[in-house]
């Protein structure tokens, strides 16, 4: 849904601030929605502020945003792949959540360790010689 011009909130503002009409005279005069003209009003009286705050605090809440601590431990551990990362610097956080974040912070990283590849190479052939026999 689109938000209200600012024009027509501050005409709702300065209605109000005159003092002569009602919130309800005010919602009918220009239209608007009775509660829409309670919250713009409400939030004038408690802030000052009455503009859109459409797409503010959309989306999700950054988990991890430390880019200098995942830098640094890719520093101190050039080998270290994205799960050695999550698990040594945000173990509480999802792993699709952490490559999310590495993509954000523009990081890139092992998928898997070098360890992980011989340990698979090893076990495919070990399992290789099995069927051979």
């Amino acid at each position: 849904m689109k938000a209200y011009s600012q024009d027509l909130r501050d005409r709702v503002i300065i209605a109000y601030k005159k003092g002569m009409l009602t919130r309800t005279q005010i919602s009918q005069l220009f239209n608007i929605c009775y509660l829409t003209a309670c919250n713009w009003i409400k939030r004038y009286e408690k802030t000052g502020e009455y503009s859109s705050k459409q797409g503010v605090g959309c989306g999700r809440e950054i988990r991890f945003s430390d880019r200098e601590k995942i830098l640094n431990y890719l520093e101190k551990n050039p080998d270290a792949d994205g799960i050695d990362m999550r698990d040594a610097l945000a173990a509480d956080i999802p792993m699709s959540t952490w490559y999310d974040t590495l993509s954000r912070l523009e990081i890139t990283y092992k998928k898997k360790s070098q360890n992980t590849n011989r340990e698979m190479r090893r076990g495919v052939n070990i399992l290789q010689n099995k069927s051979l026999k």
